[in-house]
């Protein structure tokens, strides 16, 4: 009996050892990175539900604001992405995490200090700097944290947060604006007089500041599933890999990478397009307050989206368990078909409740898949690359659709259909081209897929470095 108690240490010792996917500490991780995507979804997207009163106070137009929520993003998030990540691959990610959380909280809060169109745009490329940190460095520790089989459903918590940051920018920001705006004048200490949306600009960075020094605590994982030999490379760890490196072996995978960044771009395009205009179409065709469609919208996006997200990852995993090493990707198949005719008549029907009823269904299918890329990417990428494999993924498919999303649906409303309130027929129009081409460029990469994942097996018997 006296050997009872070290027998259960030793058995404890080694289920801990050998099932890091079930440890508690991986799972606390997942949700603080969660908690700062979230955070970084309120303050990229806290616009989106402001586009009226920023569209009055600034005088400029549907391209002008498409361009504010996409494209000043977009070019310093994309521009920094990749130098951030290759520090990722050496350096401490926490701690790249937490510095880059620290800065973009910073720039949210230099958007409500603007008061030209100029300043809100340089602003928010500010905030694209921060954000460049978080995602490859988040993905490259979750990597590092659970096997490949258990990483498709951590990748679903932690892209939650993207329906969770939306949910709550629409609900808490469509009340506050509506708030701000029924009082005749603002005026703050230390910086006078100023409007609606300058005020939530500085209430929605305030969280970001705090987060970061939680961030820092965070224990940093040993790397593993290193390439140490291999015909397409020889280095050994991420010190020694150049970027020649990184673009050798993505040329050695450049099919399935091509199918995969294409496939995503499409349905990311579609998704951040909804993201972007979705609140405002509620108001121009559907005639509800700003208040109305944030709450409808940011219902819906946390209910379904977190939903989804998580039932993505748990499918991934589930038919992957079952033999089927591309069910990834195959999920992401599905999403498409099954979501186009939803997403079309949606923007279409005459009906407010019809619409929102019809956004329930879009939005779970869209919920499936956006972290499911990153994972795919994971998943075939070594150690020494896995930062920088998700950069570029975010270049290709992230920039693109940031650019893109925003503003193809000003550029359909203002110039083809030319009525404010046709935002809904741009949103319709847009999802019967892009989700059938994207299953169609997805099915097509299955095949490829599965030669890389074969072709990564060898990798994980690398020994662990810190």
């Amino acid at each position: 009996m006296a050997e009872r108690g070290p027998r259960i240490g030793f058995w404890l010792d080694r289920i801990r050892a050998q099932s890091k996917e079930t440890d508690f500490y991986a799972w606390y991780v997942v949700f603080v990175l969660t908690l700062a995507s979230i955070i970084s979804y309120v303050d990229r997207q806290i616009l989106a539900i402001m586009i009226g009163p920023v569209r009055r106070d600034l005088d400029i137009s549907d391209t002008q604001v498409s361009l504010l929520i996409g494209a000043a993003f977009a070019l310093f998030f994309t521009t920094l992405t990749l130098p951030i990540a290759r520090l990722s691959d050496r350096y401490s990610r926490r701690t790249i995490i937490a510095v880059g959380i620290f800065f973009w909280s910073l720039m949210t809060l230099a958007c409500g200090l603007a008061q030209r169109y100029s300043h809100l745009f340089v602003a928010r490329m500010g905030v694209g700097v921060g954000e460049a940190a978080l995602a490859p460095a988040a993905y490259s520790m979750m990597s590092d944290y659970f096997t490949r089989e258990r990483l498709p459903l951590a990748v679903g918590v932690f892209q939650s947060a993207t329906f969770v940051g939306t949910g709550i920018a629409y609900i808490a920001g469509g009340y506050l604006v509506e708030y701000l705006e029924s009082i005749p004048s603002l005026s703050l200490p230390f910086i006078g007089e100023v409007r609606s949306w300058q005020v939530a600009f500085f209430i929605v960075s305030l969280p970001g500041l705090l987060l970061a020094g939680v961030i820092y605590l965070l224990r940093e994982p040993a790397r593993t599933g290193l390439m140490r030999t291999d015909e397409e490379t020889n280095p050994t760890n991420a010190s020694e890999v150049t970027l020649a490196d990184l673009f050798r072996f993505a040329r050695s995978r450049w099919k399935l990478f091509s199918f995969l960044f294409s496939g995503f771009l499409l349905m990311a395009t579609q998704g951040f397009a909804l993201f972007a205009w979705g609140a405002e179409f509620l108001i121009r065709t559907h005639d509800m307050s700003r208040s109305e469609a944030g709450l409808s919208f940011g219902l819906v996006a946390l209910i379904f989206g977190i939903s989804g997200s998580i039932t993505g990852g748990i499918a991934s995993s589930w038919i992957m368990s079952r033999g089927l090493l591309d069910g990834t990707m195959r999920v992401a198949v599905f999403k498409c078909v099954a979501i186009t005719p939803f997403s079309a008549a949606m923007g279409f029907v005459s009906s407010g409740s019809l619409a929102i009823a019809l956004l329930i269904p879009v939005t779970f299918l869209m919920s499936l898949t956006p972290g499911l890329g990153a994972a795919i990417v994971q998943a075939v990428t070594p150690n020494q690359f896995r930062a920088q494999m998700v950069a570029v993924y975010g270049i290709a498919v992230g920039f693109l659709s940031y650019l893109l999303a925003p503003l193809m649906v000003a550029l359909l409303t203002q110039y083809v259909f030319m009525r404010d309130d046709a935002v809904g027929y741009s949103l319709g129009s847009m999802a019967l081209v892009v989700y059938p081409l994207a299953a169609l460029v997805l099915h097509l990469g299955l095949k490829h897929y599965r030669e890389a994942l074969k072709a990564a097996e060898k990798w994980d018997a690398a020994p662990a470095t810190a």
